[in-house]
């Protein structure tokens, strides 16, 4: 970017010729368009006036997108120390004087695009890293670590709004039964099987984690008592009328749910909304399995504290 047209001419034809795609500006809001329209990966900025070419640096680093773009510096003028600093600190990585020595630009080019390579590999991979630090690897789904790091982010969202949720916590029926008649690989598909199941049923808002084993928990913002009993249901009915077939054989499945609705104005700790849920699933499990069974929170005076679940 520079306010001369005859500069940004010179510029791009240098760098054409080495098959770099160039975007030419005179100005901060056709800088900012083009970065807007655009994919770049790098930008070269004059800090000559009338362009403040270090102001224009720090509104493209506040861009969510380039906030890590490879930026050089160019001027006319002799520059000092202090330029250099100020051109350091404002995110350039070089500061060029005019007129350009071609195979210094085109070196200080080919370092920035490499610069860019290396940083969108480094956000693939950490994006990798979180994937599998927060994801149950057989299911798919949140593991237990993940799943209460959203449960009490959506239980704070909860009291600040003071809206309603419910937790479901579900158990599938038999699992160990099943395990020990057509083996442990056809257990791991029939978990599998239930997550996907389980994520088509749900709302796209709900929480949804493996937490141990055979037990999985969802938690439903904004549900109220009537809502959290029919997501409930519709889960429960949605496993049991589904046939599940492991190598041409169907294997029956159903799910015991205990559900229970936490109203606006209820407080209490995570531990002790688990602890509620899996007494209603250990009822609905003792009347004979594949049902749910749904209690609500009394209002009480419970204070909320961190999670012993983590």
């Amino acid at each position: 970017m520079d306010d001369r047209a005859e500069d940004n001419c010179s510029l791009a034809e240098l760098v054409g010729l080495f098959n770099y795609e160039t975007f030419c500006a005179t100005s901060q809001e056709e800088a900012v368009r083009l970065l807007q329209e655009k994919g770049i990966d790098a930008a070269v900025i004059s800090i000559d006036s009338p362009i403040n070419g270090f102001q224009i640096a720090q509104h493209i680093k506040g861009l969510d997108d380039y906030k890590d773009l490879p930026l050089a510096f160019t001027t006319s003028q002799d520059y000092d120390y202090p330029t250099l600093m100020e051109a350091q600190y404002y995110g350039g990585m070089f500061l060029h004087r005019k007129p350009y020595d071609d195979v210094e630009v085109l070196a200080t080019l080919s370092s920035m695009v490499r610069v860019k390579m290396l940083q969108d590999e480094l956000k693939e991979r950490m994006q990798e890293l979180d994937h599998l630090a927060s994801t149950d690897v057989l299911t798919g789904i949140y593991n237990r670590r993940m799943f209460f790091i959203r449960v009490a982010e959506e239980m704070a969202r909860a009291r600040r709004n003071q809206s309603p949720y419910c937790v479901l916590y579900m158990d599938i029926d038999h699992f160990k039964g099943i395990n020990d008649t057509h083996g442990h690989l056809a257990g791991d598909f029939i978990l599998r099987s239930f997550a996907q199941l389980v994520d088509q049923a749900k709302r796209k808002s709900d929480v949804f984690g493996r937490i141990g084993g055979e037990e999985f928990v969802i938690l439903l913002p904004d549900a109220g008592y009537d809502e959290g009993q029919m997501i409930a249901e519709r889960i429960r009915a949605t496993i049991e009328e589904t046939d599940i077939n492991w190598v041409g054989k169907a294997i029956p499945v159903t799910i015991s749910v205990g559900m229970l609705a936490i109203p606006e104005n209820a407080v209490a700790t995570a531990d002790e909304l688990m602890k509620i849920a899996d007494e209603a699933l250990y009822e609905a499990k003792e009347s004979g399995r594949n049902r749910v069974v749904s209690r609500e929170l009394e209002i009480g005076d419970a204070v909320a504290r961190p999670f012993g679940f983590l």
